[in-house]
């Protein structure tokens, strides 16, 4: 099966896949539970990370790097992971990704300074790349009928949500009753686990007969990666601020090489950019889409741990069991869409999703702008619970419509592509969050305000920041209510 780019082509959903014989879920089962496990990994660093810098005398860019060397590389070598496991195989690259995150994340735990724990952390994000690139293929080329794959991308997208809200729990748990060493370890035992059950019930998917020979492209994808990279490079820089000069350039660079690549693979009879989807309507709104929502995600669990640390003064496993409501209402969602789904369709499950993400951060916008001495922990951690709920019901129907689109063949570099606007997402949402509550805080502070008050408006800005991504992600939930409805009278 594949996509010539000059077709308009219609959801896969709508291709009679109820003629496709079901598919066993233990395949879903490993492959959501390593999602799980690389979205938990990059939010559980954060609470560790003060005890990392006192525990090996790590200085602050380390301990930044940290974190940014894991994102770099990630959202980096997504378009290449996917690629890797349309040529090489999806499980043998899946096996792949979890060997290399699990040596990697062994290394960190032992790491006796700053230098190695950031190596150990870009090699880790080297793994996740290709592990989750693989893994969202194994789901797409394995469950092609309606009713499995909308199972299949509600679990995997709910599990991601989920796995990123606990992270902040765990990592509270650890450091405080265990060390934080364990952050790291324990994706040993973990990895070890996954790849002995991926070995027994995940399919090896051998290629189709009549699909195209696909090539690695490495001159293409190298390109890309060094693209992506800038791009990235420059969201890390502007969470400092956004007055640095080196950031605006990196994303000039990293735009320009994209706009090289992009030209010449638009003439590749063997594109690595699976460009033709783009041309999707749905795809092409989805991916939009997914870069507000994975702003709102990582926006709204900075916001929320800086909040309750900064502000409300709590500790870090206070703050993790107070991010819990948020966790929860992520939980409650994930497994009540399928359900709705059936009711009211997806496309409404998106625009109720990003209404409430809208509405509730105007109300944590006032609530962090009208606080005083006394800080509202409380009523924050009741609305960050009902923001909770809205995650899923953005993630899941926007991999829905995504990924309905994807052919098997190219289920890579497809899904690689939409995770990659995932990672730009979260990128663009630390870039936008983090330097406005820094300078806001920072300036009322120097101005002669309480520094719990000065935290809590900057943080109140920020929030008014992703307030207007939601309003943004409203535009691209009404066009796809509007797209699919056209699709169905298609049909």
């Amino acid at each position: 099966m594949s996509v010539e780019p000059e077709e308009d082509t219609r959801s896969l959903t709508q291709d009679a896949p109820d003629r496709v014989p079901d598919q066993p879920w233990s395949a879903l089962a490993v492959v959501g539970l390593a999602q799980m496990l690389v979205m938990l990994d990059s939010t559980v660093v954060n609470v560790a990370l003060p005890s990392i810098g006192d525990d090996i005398d790590a200085g602050a860019k380390a301990l930044q790097w940290t974190i940014s060397g894991y994102v770099l590389t990630y959202g980096s070598l997504l378009l290449f992971g996917g690629r890797l496991a349309d040529v090489r195989g999806r499980r043998a690259m899946f096996l792949l990704g979890v060997a290399i995150f699990s040596l990697a994340s062994f290394v960190a735990g032992l790491a006796g300074n700053g230098a190695v724990l950031v190596m150990s952390r870009v090699t880790q994000g080297v793994g996740t790349a290709v592990l989750s690139a693989a893994a969202l293929s194994i789901i797409i080329a394995t469950y092609r009928s309606e009713r499995q794959m909308k199972i299949a991308l509600t679990a995997w997208s709910g599990l991601g949500v989920i796995g990123a809200g606990i992270g902040v729990i765990a990592g509270g748990v650890i450091v405080e009753y265990v060390s934080w060493r364990w952050v790291f370890l324990i994706n040993l035992p973990i990895g070890a686990a996954l790849t002995l059950a991926a070995i027994r019930v995940v399919a090896p998917m051998a290629r189709q007969s009549g699909a195209p020979a696909l090539s690695l492209r490495l001159p293409t994808a190298a390109l890309v990666t060094i693209a992506l990279s800038c791009v990235s490079y420059s969201f890390i820089g502007m969470q400092e601020g956004f007055d640095d000069l080196t950031s605006w350039i990196f994303l000039a660079a990293g735009i320009v090489l994209l706009a090289v690549v992009i030209r010449f693979e638009r003439r590749a009879e063997d594109p690595l950019l699976p460009l033709f989807l783009m041309k999707i309507k749905t795809y092409g709104l989805a991916c939009a889409g997914m870069v507000m929502a994975a702003t709102l995600l990582l926006g709204s669990i900075y916001l929320g741990s800086n909040y309750f640390q900064r502000a409300a003064e709590l500790s870090p496993l206070e703050t993790g069991f107070a991010l819990l409501p948020l966790c929860l209402g992520s939980l409650v969602s994930a497994f009540g869409i399928p359900h709705l789904a059936g009711r009211i369709g997806m496309p409404k499950i998106y625009l109720s999703g990003v209404v409430v993400q809208l509405v509730c951060s105007v109300v944590l916008a006032a609530l962090a702008w009208s606080a005083d001495e006394s800080v509202p922990v409380a009523v924050v951690i009741v609305v960050l619970g009902v923001f909770g709920l809205g995650l899923p019901s953005m993630f899941v129907p926007l991999y829905t419509f995504g990924a309905a689109e994807i052919p098997a063949e190219h289920s890579g570099t497809g899904s690689g592509l939409l995770n990659t606007f995932n990672e730009a997402g979260a990128g663009m949402g630390l870039a936008i969050v983090a330097p406005l509550a820094a300078y806001i805080g920072s300036s009322e502070h120097d101005d002669g305000t309480a520094r719990t008050v000065a935290e809590s408006h900057g943080i109140g800005v920020a929030w008014t920041a992703l307030a207007v991504c939601s309003l943004v992600a409203a535009v691209i939930a009404s066009a796809i209510v509007r797209a699919t409805r056209v699709q169905s009278r298609g049909a």
